[in-house]
C-alpha cells in the first residue's frame, strides 16, 4: 500500500509556502468580499431606490403616513447606514493573523467573566 500524502489537498499551514506578494493578494481578495461591503453596498443601493422613489413618487403615496414622506426618509437613513457600513470597511480592513501567531491557542471558545 502505497503511503498517503499528508495533506492531500495541497494547502498547508496558512501563509506556508506563500510569498509576499500572494499573502497581499488574499488579503485583497478576502477584503474586497468583507461582509461589511456587502451589507454596505445594499444598504446604499436600497437606499438610493427609496430617496429616488421618495422624491420622485406620486403625492398620494408620499404622503400616505400622516403627511411624512416614509420612502425619503427611510431611504436617507439606508443611505447613512450603507456609507458608515462601507467607510468603516475601507478604514479598517481585516488583517491577516501575522505567522508568529498563527495555529496558537486553544481553540475552544471561552465564555466570558461575568459582571
Amino acid at each position: 500500500m502505497a503511503a498517503e500524502p499528508e495533506n492531500p489537498f495541497g494547502a498547508g499551514e496558512p501563509g506556508e509556502g506563500m510569498s509576499d506578494e500572494e499573502e497581499a493578494k488574499a488579503a485583497r481578495a478576502a477584503n474586497r468580499f468583507d461582509i461589511r461591503r456587502l451589507i454596505g453596498g445594499l444598504f446604499l443601493l436600497y437606499g438610493i431606490v427609496l430617496v429616488i422613489t421618495g422624491i420622485v413618487g406620486s403625492s398620494h403615496v408620499k404622503n400616505y403616513a400622516d403627511g411624512i414622506n416614509v420612502d425619503l426618509w427611510t431611504g436617507l437613513g439606508m443611505l447613512i447606514f450603507g456609507g458608515l457600513m462601507v467607510f468603516w470597511a475601507l478604514a479598517r480592513p481585516t488583517v491577516p493573523e501575522p505567522p508568529e501567531t498563527r495555529g496558537r491557542g486553544s481553540g475552544r471558545i471561552r465564555r466570558a467573566p461575568a459582571t
